[in-house]
């Protein structure tokens, strides 16, 4: 693999990455809002572990791709 298509390739994983990110948000408000007797900052928690459980793998197939 040549310098071009590795940086191509990270640019991409990178461009995955957050998009995977930005898909937190909606996570996080979906939990404040089923959760609100909870109040922010334990349905922010709440919303972080269940990100966690739901992301790590996403991040997992993100990044651990083999490179052709």
């Amino acid at each position: 693999m040549t310098d071009k298509e590795y940086t191509k390739e990270i640019i991409k994983k990178y461009i995955l990455y957050l998009f995977r990110w930005q898909m937190s948000s909606p996570l996080l408000a979906i939990c404040l809002i089923w959760l609100p007797n909870l109040g922010p900052i334990w349905g922010s928690v709440v919303a972080n572990f269940i990100g966690g459980l739901i992301f790590f793998w996403v991040d997992r197939a993100i990044f651990l791709r083999r490179r052709k």
